[in-house]
C-alpha cells in the first residue's frame, strides 16, 4: 500500500491475484470435466475470459505501477462488456421504478448500467482492500452469501460459479491472513469484484422473483464505502477520487477502535487481524441477514430495501462514532461529511 494507507515496513509481493486466477481457472477445468451440464462449463470458461482485462490491467499495475486508475476503470468496463456480449448477462430490472423505465427505454442503456455495476463492484473491492485479509474475507462472505441465496433458489450454476472462487481465494488466505506474507494486489482485487458481480447479476437473470435490493445487501459493505468516499471526494471536498485520504472506514476502524483499545505495543498483524475480522461481522452480518429476509419474504423490495437502509445507518453511526474519536481536524472535516448526508 501507498501513502496514507501504507503499514507494512518491509515488501510485500503484490501477486496474490494471479494465485487466485490460476486457482479459478483449476476449479473452472474440473468442473469442464467432472461431467456437469454444459451450461456451468461454458458459464466459467466465459467469465474467465471475461475477466481479464480487469485482471491483466490490475496486475500490471501491482508490477509496474504505472497504470492510472482511469485506464484500470476502462479494462473493468471492458471486462464487463465481454460479459454482456458473451453471456449476455446485463440487468433490465433493479427493482426501482425510476431506474426500471430507464432500462426499458433501450438495451443499451441496459447495457451501459449493468458495465458501470461490474465495473463499480470491481473496484469497490479494491477500494476495501486496506488490511490484510479484508477485502479477500470480504469476498468469500459476499460470494457466500450469494450461494446462499442461489440455494434458496436452486440455482445450482450460480452456487457453482461462487463455489469456483471461494476455494482459490480460501487457500490466497492461508499466505495473507494475519501475517500478510502476500497480497491480493489491485489484480486479484478486480478479479475477486468481477467475480461477485458477475455472480449477482447472474444470479438475478435466471431468477427474475428475487429481489435485486437482496443481492444488493449482500455486497452492501463495499458498494456503500466507495458510494461515501466518491461522495467524499469528488462532491463533499472537491479533490481527486483516486487520491488517497486517512477517513476511509477501515482506516478509523484500525486507528480509533483496535489500535487505540489493544495499544500500540499490540503487533501489527494483530492490529489488522482484529480490524478484518471486526469488518467481516458487519458483512457477514448483512449476508445472513439478506438470507433471512429472503427466507421470510422473497419478492418483497420494500423489506429489502429496508435491510440495506438499516446497515446504511448502522454505518453511519460507527462512522460518526469513530470521527469523534479521530484527530481535530479529521473530526471537524470528517464530521461535517457525515452531517452533511
Amino acid at each position: 500500500m501507498d501513502g496514507h494507507q501504507k503499514f507494512h515496513k518491509v515488501p510485500v509481493p503484490r501477486i496474490g491475484g494471479v494465485a487466485v486466477f490460476l486457482g479459478i481457472c483449476a476449479t473452472a477445468l474440473i468442473t469442464a470435466i467432472d461431467g456437469t451440464s454444459s451450461e456451468q462449463k461454458t458459464t466459467a470458461a466465459a467469465l474467465l475470459a471475461c475477466s481479464l482485462p480487469a485482471f491483466l490491467a490490475g496486475t500490471l499495475e501491482d508490477l509496474t505501477k504505472r497504470v492510472s486508475v482511469s485506464l484500470r476503470l476502462v479494462a473493468s468496463f471492458a471486462s464487463a462488456g465481454l460479459a454482456v456480449y458473451l453471456l449476455r448477462a446485463y440487468l433490465t430490472s433493479v427493482d426501482t421504478l425510476v431506474l426500471d423505465h430507464v432500462l426499458a427505454v433501450s438495451p443499451l442503456l441496459a447495457y451501459a448500467f449493468t458495465c458501470f455495476s461490474v465495473a463499480g463492484v470491481a473496484n469497490a473491492v479494491n477500494i476495501i482492500d486496506g488490511f490484510n485479509g479484508l477485502a479477500s474475507g470480504s469476498v468469500i462472505i459476499m460470494l457466500t452469501g450469494i450461494c446462499g441465496l442461489a440455494w434458496i433458489y436452486s440455482d445450482p450454476l450460480v452456487m457453482r460459479l461462487c463455489l469456483t472462487a471461494i476455494a482459490p481465494i480460501a487457500g490466497f488466505m492461508l499466505l495473507n491472513f494475519p501475517l500478510g506474507k502476500i497480497f491480493l494486489g489491485d489484480g486479484g482485487a478486480y478479479l475477486c469484484g468481477f467475480w461477485l458481480a458477475e455472480c449477482a447479476i447472474i444470479l438475478l437473470i435466471r431468477n427474475p422473483n428475487i429481489s435485486t435490493w437482496a443481492v444488493l445487501l449482500v455486497c452492501m459493505y463495499p458498494v456503500f464505502e466507495t458510494a461515501f468516499s466518491i461522495w467524499r471526494k469528488a462532491i463533499y471536498r472537491k479533490t481527486g477520487m483516486g487520491r488517497p485520504d486517512k477517513v476511509h472506514f477501515h482506516m478509523l476502524v484500525y486507528r480509533r477502535l483496535i489500535r487505540k483499545k489493544m495499544g500500540e505495543r499490540t503487533p501489527s498483524w494483530v492490529l489488522h487481524g482484529l480490524t478484518s475480522v471486526f469488518i467481516w461481522m458487519q458483512v457477514l452480518g448483512c449476508s445472513a441477514f439478506a438470507i433471512c429476509l429472503t427466507i421470510l419474504d422473497a419478492t418483497s423490495s420494500m423489506v429489502m430495501l429496508t435491510g440495506t437502509s438499516i446497515f446504511a445507518l448502522c454505518y453511519m453511526s460507527i462512522y460518526r462514532h469513530l470521527v469523534r474519536a479521530s484527530h481535530p481536524v479529521e473530526h471537524h472535516r470528517a464530521g461535517k461529511e457525515v452531517g452533511a448526508l
